[in-house]
């Protein structure tokens, strides 16, 4: 453009400007759909992590019956040991897919399920909780007895002790089997099932103990 003073830069065209807002546009929704399916990706992973996990910790329960039944108490902490890493696993894949749903859905740890143990109540068992064994000063003596009285007694003695022996045994055993099932099942969870398998290695010891 030519004026009486000179030339002048063109002026600079609307059409123009208006196609460059379009393709920056067109790049940011561009990069919000990758982002998005980085995200939704990122989800499947852990969604795939779980699943496995509790693949895996269902048949660590199955293996748990198994060494219950049979009383295998040593080869009990492996398994539990086992039953922490996929806990751990899990631990850390829900922490990233909190953080991923933060940025997908502007949720925080509060807007979505309360991860606390609260929701999974934790079941308590201790030796104070199991029968107690009976002794003999709990065997009425009539003070006349005979020796095949005194020997009556003394087996009817051994053979409660044993009836409440195999029942602690029982119950200890339930209790082991119910916290570690009730652990696998709150993986989803992970405060929760830190809390269930600390409860599980008590519940351990406790049932070592009656097996012993």
């Amino acid at each position: 453009m030519t004026t009486r003073y000179g030339t002048t830069p063109d002026a600079e065209v609307p059409g123009d400007r208006e196609d460059d807002d379009l393709d920056q546009s067109l790049r940011n929704i561009e990069q919000a759909v990758r982002t998005a399916q980085r995200a939704f990706d990122e989800i499947g992973r852990c969604n795939q992590l779980l699943d496995h996990a509790q693949e895996s910790g269902d048949e660590a329960i199955q293996e748990l019956d198994v060494l219950l039944r049979h009383r295998e108490h040593a080869a009990v902490p492996a398994l539990l040991d086992r039953l922490d890493v996929l806990a751990a696993e899990v631990a850390r894949s829900e922490a990233d897919r909190t953080v991923v749903c933060r940025i997908l859905f502007g949720e925080d740890e509060e807007d979505g399920p309360a991860d606390a143990v609260d929701a999974w109540t934790v079941p308590r068992l201790t030796a104070d909780d199991l029968p107690r064994i009976p002794t003999v000063h709990d065997v009425e003596d009539p003070g006349d007895s005979t020796l095949e009285d005194m020997w009556e007694r003394d087996r009817a003695l051994a053979s409660r002790q044993h009836e409440v022996r195999q029942e602690r045994t029982r119950i200890a055993a339930d209790h082991l089997r119910t916290v570690t099932a009730k652990a696998v099942d709150s993986f989803g969870t992970p405060t929760a099932t830190a809390a269930l398998l600390a409860e599980a290695r008590r519940a351990y010891v406790l049932w070592a103990s009656c097996v012993r």
